[in-house]
């Protein structure tokens, strides 16, 4: 089993729990590779960049930025990450779905609303993975706080708009509202942790999910999330906006496999190993 692979109790954390905790995953050269990636978005945001509160301009996100930025492209292909994904998720087979960078500057009073990443894209399913990767150390009471075990409820939510958190026009009318997690603990039980950099949480694309703002006078929060589907995901054409958003030069067929430049098999089983989760240029997991 390759060095890095998740232990038997960790894969079963996340089938259980809906979010499971790596750490000391990235070994500090890859951890670099994704500081560049995150400092190359800053330098040069992507048509897809946005701040969450517009006026104050602390909140950063941006996505999809995987063939414009050459190390984000470099993580993907080849460090351990989609071989743990494949792990996780009990897969044999796995497609690269988004990048996504998260910024949250030293005053920035605007938490990251309860949410799940499933509903906001194009994919049915249940093999959807997501990795949260800070490139900072991050307390507990400014990480990511995740729902345990609300990947296992059955119910998709309605996505919001994270800046005002109203819910979006066009989505599933069928979908639950957002329920108020903080206020029964009981009935949502929050889980998260303490991160440095190198630690690593996965966590279902269906785990409803959330984090505080990051109120501190002088410390940064950058976080790289990667996305990823398995062996059952579909692609489903939505009503409502799709992040990422659904291929136009190659359409995807509803119902069909994401197979495609913009959501490559980066590993296959069935076939070969397409991508190279080895050392390269000195890297190591």
């Amino acid at each position: 089993m390759p060095e890095g692979s998740p232990k038997s109790a960790e894969i079963d954390a996340f089938h259980r729990d809906g979010a499971v905790l790596l750490r000391g995953l990235l070994s500090p050269t890859w951890m670099q590779v994704i500081e560049d990636a995150i400092e190359a978005v800053l330098a040069a945001p992507g048509p897809r960049s946005k701040f969450a509160v517009p006026e104050s301009r602390s909140f950063f996100q941006d996505s999809d930025n995987r063939r414009r930025v050459a190390a984000i492209d470099e993580i993907v292909w080849r460090s351990p990450i989609a071989d743990v994904a494949r792990r996780l998720l009990r897969s044999r087979k796995i497609n690269f779905l988004q990048d996504h960078i998260l910024v949250k500057e030293p005053g920035t009073e605007r938490r990251t609303i309860w949410h799940q990443d499933q509903p906001y894209s194009p994919v049915d399913g249940r093999d959807f993975i997501t990795f949260w990767i800070a490139a900072d150390p991050v307390p507990v009471e400014r990480s990511l706080r995740l729902v345990r075990g609300s990947h296992l409820a059955g119910r998709w939510y309605r996505p919001r708009h994270f800046s005002n958190g109203a819910e979006r026009d066009g989505d599933d009318p069928t979908w639950a509202p957002i329920p108020d997690v903080d206020a029964d603990p009981v009935a949502y039980p929050v889980i998260g942790w303490g991160v440095a950099p190198g630690d690593v949480v996965a966590f279902h694309g269906l785990t409803l999910h959330g984090a505080a703002g990051n109120q501190t006078t002088e410390d940064r929060r950058r976080v790289l999330s990667l996305r990823w589907t398995g062996d059952d995901a579909r692609f489903a054409p939505r009503g409502g906006p799709m992040s990422p958003p659904p291929p136009v030069e190659r359409p995807l067929v509803a119902g069909g496999p994401l197979d495609g430049p913009d959501f490559p098999v980066v590993i296959d089983e069935d076939h070969a190993t397409l991508g190279q989760q080895t050392d390269r240029k000195g890297m190591t997991s």
